[in-house]
């Protein structure tokens, strides 16, 4: 589809250097190593101390106005990500604007509310700013971590931001992410990190008689996410798995837009995969123009080092799934589009995956929710953003939004067990948001009422298979030859939490005896009944 507004958002590269240490070119030339996520323009300037250096990708208004980097009087500005609220805090804090950029307003909006800063925002952001007279900094970055962000040090302590690890490994002795839901603000030796955003839900008791208006609430909160990241002036379209997740999302833009609309979906997987077959049923549903991309084993595994490479992990589970993610990202790339819709973070905020079925109580069901979605950005963000960035692709999450993440996380926990809601004689994750969505036709019963696959299953129950065998035939694991790569590319290894090798500690009490450590749903036997032997 193409829908326009009047207003302009960017994704893009950002790369700041502070202290001397790093020339002009030498700068230019580490911001370019993620010139993939901004091919459209490079444009470098000079800050107090240091330099800006911002790769664009063009996704609406695409003329000069919109280049960043930004400046209102001292401050200067550098944004990858979206402001969906810009108009509001325009009119709300009187703020000049020239061009259409949802950034543009950044510098002087911080000029005015300084700390509060990434409190009033709505969007999905990783920000820099600079005050040209004191040379004080100001980072932060979004409320689940949707868009990446790094930062480091040299020897000499001079500090570096980019969107990207590759851009700092040549330049930093210490690399560390920057964390989600929190600002550094103070001169770049000595600033202050601070939390600007708390997970600290407090669920509502649980009556049955607020069944009904729970999930009016739920489905408006789902609607009004995907409606406010629709507009994009670039062709656009979704990614469409055949799952409930993604799907949903292409339903209920349908049903935005209207069936005069031109709307793209897209699929990928092996011959034959499962995916397939409920994604040609959604199109068909809602009327898409429907792309089918297959790919092989073989390419998969040929591509398997250097998806490692663009999306700077050793975690098995994210390199699974961003192999054929980043294979799509180049096919949709081919065809001319620059933004997709996806269904990231359903799972984690509605207890799609399948061992939540053997959450014990309410109170772990809830801890572990809001444990997933803060370790969001070391997995599903990354791979989301990063294997489709790589290819200057824009992804957009409505299940990550803020307004509808407090919807959600504040529902009483029982609602969002797997065993609230019962489908055809069983117990269905995410029952709560299948009966909520059930209705105006957005989906047949079929798919909204379809069993999790995980992606990297969806896509053809042989591609896990085949890595296993790959890596065996090596005598060695995914894990060990992973981290071998990771570090021949110089990236840290702090950057990758160990307890993404596996499961939680807390799920990993909850699992019967002998379930499988591996992250598939097909561990889940007991649950899972929809094993294929054959890709």
């Amino acid at each position: 589809f193409q829908y326009s507004t009047s207003c302009s958002r960017q994704m893009c590269g950002i790369f700041a250097a502070f202290g001397g240490a790093c020339t002009r070119m030498e700068c230019i030339a580490n911001a370019l190593k993620q010139e993939h996520r901004g091919p459209d323009d490079l444009f470098c300037t000079t800050v107090k101390n240091g330099y800006f250096c911002f790769t664009r990708l063009n996704v609406m208004d695409r003329t000069d106005q919109g280049r960043q980097p930004f400046v209102y009087q001292n401050f200067i500005s550098m944004v990858n990500g979206e402001v969906y609220n810009h108009k509001e805090l325009e009119k709300e804090h009187g703020l000049s604007t020239r061009s259409t950029s949802d950034c543009e307003m950044i510098p002087e909006l911080f000029s005015k509310v300084k700390e509060d800063f990434p409190k009033v925002l709505d969007g999905m952001f990783a920000v820099v700013i600079v005050d040209n007279n004191s040379g004080d900094v100001f980072i932060t970055r979004d409320h689940i971590g949707i868009q990446p962000l790094y930062w480091g040090c040299d020897e000499d302590d001079n500090l570096y931001v980019a969107s990207e690890m590759k851009c700092l490994v040549d330049l930093c002795s210490t690399i560390e992410i920057f964390p989600p839901r929190t600002y550094y603000y103070g001169p770049p030796k000595m600033g202050r990190l601070s939390t600007w955003y708390n997970m600290s839900w407090s669920p509502v008791p649980y009556l049955p008689s607020s069944e009904p208006a729970i999930l009016d609430s739920i489905y408006n909160a789902l609607y009004n996410a995907v409606k406010k990241m629709i507009p994009c002036d670039a062709p656009s379209g979704f990614l469409l798995s055949g799952g409930l997740d993604s799907s949903l999302i292409a339903g209920i833009a349908r049903k935005i837009l209207g069936p005069q609309h031109e709307f793209h979906t897209f699929t990928i997987g092996l011959e034959n995969a499962p995916d397939f077959v409920h994604a040609r049923e959604v199109a068909k549903h809602i009327g898409s123009i429907h792309h089918e991309f297959v790919y092989t084993i073989q390419e998969g595994l040929d591509l398997m080092p250097h998806v490692l490479k663009m999306i700077e992990t050793f975690n098995v589970t994210t390199i699974r799934a961003s192999t054929p993610q980043y294979i799509m990202a180049k096919k949709i790339k081919s065809l001319g589009f620059k933004m997709v819709m996806s269904g990231e973070g359903a799972d984690e905020a509605w207890g799609g995956y399948l061992f939540f079925h053997y959450a014990p109580s309410d109170k772990d069901l809830q801890d572990e929710m809001v444990d997933c979605l803060s370790q969001l950005h070391y997995t599903d963000c990354l791979r989301a953003n990063k294997s489709m960035m790589a290819c200057g692709i824009e992804t957009r999450v409505p299940y990550l939004d803020p307004q509808l993440l407090d919807v959600c996380m504040s529902l009483p926990p029982k609602m969002k067990h797997p065993n609230y809601v019962h489908y055809d004689g069983r117990p269905i994750e995410k029952g709560i948001l299948r009966k909520a969505c059930n209705r105006d036709g957005i989906l047949p019963d079929s798919v909204l009422w379809r069993q999790k696959e995980q992606f990297s299953d969806a896509v053809g129950y042989g591609w896990i298979d085949a890595i296993k065998q790959h890596f065996t035939s090596m005598s060695s694991s995914e894990a060990v030859e992973h981290q071998k790569v990771f570090e021949s590319y110089k990236y840290k290894t702090n950057t990758v939490p160990a307890r993404h090798t596996s499961y939680s500690p807390r799920v990993l009490a909850w699992l019967p005896e002998g379930t499988s450590q591996d992250p598939s749903a097909r561990a889940f036997t007991e649950i899972h009944k929809s094993v294929a032997s054959t890709s």
